[in-house]
């Protein structure tokens, strides 16, 4: 009996700190010992790869690993965002993404990888950004009506609009565009916003739409005009540039960035990145960074981006059928 007693006392004092161990670790209380990997599903100048590695350096400076920016583009979003739902669940890979490949490509692809609501721990949502509709700047167009017009006049033209992808938000507002004016216009789908951007910029498309970070350098050197805003309101760091709902009520998007870990992620390491990068964004210098490229800084728990993704993928749902589009 003694020793029993001895032996279950002896077991239990070296299985104790073992056991201890193995909690702390599923609580990621050893996270991180090597390098993180933030997967952007875009090429390089558009708005997730702007914002991925503005958040890059401070997660660097606070968590004392290699933090490494990836992108990984296709399919709208849809491929890089599929990596990191797929990826283990253990803090060293996390999807900076606008929300298209959360909340609107399930609707306009075939055969979609992953459950957006039931494949991500959402983290925080990093920063708003305006969706612009940008045009050629050889073309005489500089509002909405006078594309209208324009396109009226030249029937014979081929006008065709420029998007991030198939399901992005580019493309849906082109869609939404083309069903309240009657227009005929080509969608023609990039891996990316920057990609559609550069085309633009060399005249292989006449208009395009894209999100400010990718638009905005452009735009400031002459070889594009906004002339509008895919948004609900205007944007403070825009005021002179009208919505497109200001002269076609209904054509209008929401465009944000954030950050997202596989499902599964322990919640200590969600709470560490989304408290490093709420620092950030309320440093002078990083809202400054975000303003010249028309984006503000946004925040919030992982539980207010939850809220919010699954309002926005409940209204795409009812939207996107609503105006004729089937998955492609």
């Amino acid at each position: 009996m003694t020793f029993t007693r001895r032996g279950a006392l002896f077991t239990l004092a070296l299985s104790g700190p073992l056991l201890a161990a193995g909690i702390a670790a599923a609580q990621g209380s050893d996270w991180p010992n090597r390098a993180i990997t933030l997967v952007a599903p875009y090429p390089p100048g558009a708005s997730t790869d702007f914002i991925a590695r503005i958040i890059r350096d401070p997660l660097e400076e606070q968590l004392k690993v290699p933090v490494v920016v990836e992108n990984k583009p296709g399919a709208g979003g849809t491929t890089g965002a599929a990596l990191v739902a797929k990826a283990a669940p253990d803090g060293y890979t996390f999807l900076v993404t606008v929300n298209a490949p959360v909340t609107m490509n399930a609707f306009m692809q075939k055969n979609f990888p992953f459950d957006p609501m039931k494949s991500f721990t959402p983290v925080i949502k990093v920063a708003d950004v305006a969706m612009t509709l940008a045009v050629n700047a050889k073309l005489p167009i500089n509002t909405v009506q006078d594309l209208i017009d324009y396109a009226k006049k030249n029937p014979d033209q081929k006008m065709s609009f420029g998007s991030a992808g198939v399901g992005s938000a580019h493309h849906i507002a082109g869609e939404l565009l083309k069903q309240k004016t009657g227009l005929n216009m080509v969608h023609v789908p990039y891996k990316g916003g920057g990609p559609a951007i550069q085309d633009l910029v060399a005249g292989h498309i006449p208009i395009s739409f894209g999100t400010t970070p990718a638009v905005m350098p452009q735009a400031q050197a002459g070889t594009i005009r906004i002339i509008a805003l895919a948004e609900v309101k205007r944007s403070p760091d825009l005021p002179g540039v009208p919505t497109i709902s200001e002269t076609i009520p209904g054509v209008d998007t929401f465009t944000w960035v954030g950050i997202f870990a596989p499902l599964g992620t322990p919640k200590p390491i969600v709470d560490r990145v989304n408290a490093i990068v709420a620092e950030t964004i309320k440093k002078p210098d990083v809202i400054a960074k975000l303003k010249t490229q028309g984006a503000t800084a946004a925040g919030g728990s992982p539980e207010e981006l939850q809220k919010s993704m699954k309002a926005e993928f409940d209204h795409w749902a009812k939207v996107v059928p609503s105006i004729g589009l089937t998955p492609q």
